[in-house]
């Protein structure tokens, strides 16, 4: 398909190219033709004047077979004389043999007669030749007069027309002169007049002032505008530049003082921080002596972190247990120290606690109990829900606490019944 393709352009360019050197042919024998053509046409003018050059000639001729035709008409009349006086010669020699002599004498007579009509005839020729010449320079002259008359009347009318634009122009230049005058006048109230070069004329002055004004366009829009329009927005810009300094500065200084601010904040925090976290770490080492357990509570503020040590066996010397080692008493008697130590730490105005309980042993619970009530007691404002499945036989109420017991739930019980009190 590609080789196909390869020789089908192939042949396609063949052919373009014969149809352009078809071209460059025909296009190189219309020019040869066009030139022929032109000689032609040359030719033609050049044979149409000799022509007319043969043509008057003809006339010439012409004019001169007509003087001949008539010279030839009075040849002939002599001829006849002569005919004439030669038969006379013969009929009358035998009688006249003794005027041979005067015979001979009429000869040379004649003879001279022939050669002065010969001379006359040579003079009538060049007179007529002479006379030919005059007639044509007659003729030409003619014509020059005419042209000249012509030329003539048309020169008086161009003088009348002149006379008139002239007339014209003196009126109009006196209207200009006026105009100008009213112009220099406006135009020296703001600017004396300005020296002109010599040799400039109103179209080159037009020019030069076309030229300037559009250089000054093209600077006006290279610029963004004239230059008041230039000047009135660099004031806007300044007083914008000055407006926004004095914000940036102002910005600037409440930066300053935000970050300050944050600075000791951040400090006060960190202070504060640290406070809760010692606070906390005592409050739970205090609550887990009270079943005499040993554990540390482990804080990592940056990393996010919170984790506790404890070691529910006092005779044991370390570091303690993780809290995913410890039995589930142990870890929910832990739990419940943590939150106690943290809820100190915490504003909430009420906590809750739910099934807190449920892998305490007896002990565990009585002192988890014990002192959760008693942390309730020291949190003045604060309200504790404490939610237990197991007997509440340990505590009992008074006038901050407060024991709701629901009833065991009966077999195909819907809905849950809440004690009047």
């Amino acid at each position: 398909m590609a080789s196909a393709c390869r020789a089908e352009l192939q042949r396609l360019r063949s052919d373009l190219n014969d149809l352009e050197r078809i071209a460059r042919d025909r296009q190189t024998n219309l020019t040869n033709c066009e030139q022929v053509i032109t000689r032609h046409k040359r030719a033609s003018r050049e044979l149409r004047i000799e022509l007319q050059r043969l043509e008057a000639d003809v006339e010439v001729l012409q004019d001169a077979l007509d003087r001949d035709s008539l010279e030839e008409g009075r040849l002939d009349a002599l001829k006849e004389g002569l005919k004439e006086a030669q038969d006379e010669l013969v009929t009358h020699e035998a009688s006249f043999k003794d005027s041979v002599n005067a015979i001979d004498q009429a000869k040379v007579v004649l003879k001279d007669c022939r050669e002065k009509m010969k001379i006359v005839d040579d003079e009538v020729a060049e007179i007529q030749a002479k006379i030919s010449k005059a007639q044509k320079k007659a003729e030409k002259s003619s014509e020059r007069r005419d042209a000249a008359l012509r030329s003539k009347n048309a020169a008086f009318a161009e003088l009348e027309d002149g006379q008139k634009s002239k007339e014209r122009a003196e009126k109009q230049r006196a209207d200009l002169a006026e105009t100008v005058g009213i112009y220099v006048e406006q135009a020296s109230i703001i600017h004396p007049r300005v020296a002109v070069d010599k040799g400039e004329t109103p179209t080159s002055l037009e020019k030069k002032l076309e030229k300037l004004q559009a250089d000054l366009q093209r600077w006006e829009t290279r610029l963004g505008g004239s230059p008041q329009e230039i000047a009135e927005a660099a004031a806007r810009k300044v007083r914008a530049f000055q407006q926004a300094k004095k914000q940036v500065e102002s910005e600037e200084t409440l930066a300053q003082l935000l970050k300050t601010t944050l600075v000791n904040r951040k400090g006060r925090w960190k202070l504060f921080q640290r406070a809760i976290t010692a606070r906390a770490r005592v409050q739970f080492m205090w609550m887990l002596s009270e079943r005499s357990f040993r554990g540390r509570l482990l804080a990592n503020h940056k990393e996010k972190k919170l984790d506790l040590v404890v070691e529910p066996d006092p005779t044991k010397v370390g570091k303690g247990r993780e809290a995913k080692t410890l039995s589930g008493g142990e870890k929910s008697f832990s739990t419940i120290c943590l939150l106690l130590s943290l809820w100190d730490a915490m504003g909430a105005p009420v906590r809750c606690l739910d099934e807190f309980d449920v892998f305490m042993d007896s002990v565990n619970r009585e002192v988890s109990m014990r002192k959760m009530i008693e942390a309730a007691r020291y949190s003045i404002g604060k309200q504790f829900v404490l939610i237990t499945p197991g007997s509440m036989g340990s505590v009992s109420s008074s006038n901050d606490v407060k024991i709701i017991k629901m009833k065991d739930p009966e077999r195909g019980q819907t809905s849950i019944s809440f004690p009047n009190q």
